[in-house]
Formats: C-alpha cells, sequence, structure tokens
C-alpha cells in the first residue's frame, strides 16, 4: 500500500472516530454527552437582559423582552411562566434542564434565549412597579 492511500485510510478513520465520539449529525443535545437515562433536572436560568415594552394603546399594555442565558451545551430552555403579583411586585421564573448527572460532560458554549411575555394585570397609571425576573429586577412607572 502506498503511503497517500495508507494516509487517507488514517484520516478516514481518524474522521469515522471523531464522528462517533461527538455524536453526529443526528445528535441533537447540542453538545451534551450521552446522559443514562436522559434524566433532566429544572434549574433557574440566569438572566442577561431585561427589557419593558409599552403599546401604544390606551390604556398601555405592557411585556417584558427577557434574555436568558444556556450557560452550557447540556443546558436546554425549559420556560417561562408568571409566578405571580405581591403589590407591585411581579414575579416571573425562567428555567433551563440539565443533565440530572452532573459528572456528564457538556460543552463550554454559553447560549442564550429571548422570550417576550405579556403582562396581562391592571396598571395604575403613575405607579411605581418591578418585575422581579429570577435574580434580577426591572422597576418602572406606569404611563
Amino acid at each position: 500500500m502506498h503511503v497517500r492511500a495508507k494516509l487517507a485510510l488514517l484520516f478516514v478513520a481518524a474522521a469515522v472516530a471523531v464522528t462517533a465520539a461527538c455524536g453526529g449529525a443526528d445528535d441533537d443535545r447540542d453538545g451534551a454527552t450521552a446522559t443514562p437515562g436522559g434524566d433532566r433536572k429544572v434549574v433557574l436560568a440566569p438572566i442577561d437582559a431585561l427589557g419593558l415594552i409599552v403599546s401604544d394603546s390606551v390604556p398601555p399594555k405592557y411585556s417584558v423582552r427577557i434574555g436568558s442565558g444556556l450557560p452550557s451545551g447540556c443546558a436546554q430552555f425549559n420556560g417561562v411562566r408568571i409566578t405571580g403579583r405581591q403589590g407591585s411586585t411581579i414575579m416571573i421564573e425562567v428555567t433551563n434542564t440539565m443533565p440530572s448527572d452532573e459528572s456528564v460532560a457538556c460543552t463550554a458554549i454559553y447560549g442564550t434565549h429571548e422570550e417576550i411575555v405579556a403582562l396581562e394585570f391592571p396598571f395604575q397609571s403613575g405607579k411605581e412597579y418591578v418585575l422581579r425576573v429570577n435574580e434580577k429586577e426591572l422597576p418602572f412607572t406606569a404611563q
């Protein structure tokens, strides 16, 4: 066998090994290694950005644009939900899922997710409110 043929064969074998180790093209887990049983746990997502959206309608309608983080290749966006309102504070929870097995190796790639949530509450013009999204707060005055 010629040297070129041997090198080509070695290159193909290495490519197959890398593809098998990394999960191949049909792997939809974006950098996560196999989790035995596929068990995942729900965790709070880091909040990177909050922005208030005010409509031009009368009375104005409010929404919040939430930029949340996916801290590794194993993190998957799970959901956003308004958990309640206490006085002038509106609480929103943003969650991701992660493998339950903390020994699972994940790529060190930080991703982001954006969601817009309508705030279907009555707001009193001139009153101060606070949006609390996980660990971040966004104060605003209703128009």
